[in-house]
């Protein structure tokens, strides 16, 4: 089992989102447009999610043990 088998399915996803925050910063720099400001943080909230349903999935999966210092053991 590689470290990273389940998160693969995801990475373009998280790619896309990171993307489009770009293009968000792009146009708002740009533009001035606060919709953009919106629409980043909505991307960047979904990103958030994915990778936190990452970190649980690949926990239940036995990737990693979970520590209380920060560390993965």
């Amino acid at each position: 089992m590689a470290w990273d088998d389940y998160r693969k399915q995801y990475q373009g996803i998280i790619k896309n989102l990171l993307n489009n925050v770009d293009i968000c910063n792009e146009r708002y720099a740009k533009e001035g447009d606060e919709g953009y400001l919106v629409q980043r943080k909505v991307y960047i909230k979904e990103i958030e999610e994915i990778k936190t349903m990452i970190k649980k999935k690949e926990l239940e999966l036995g990737y990693y043990k979970e520590s209380n210092n920060g560390n993965e053991d």
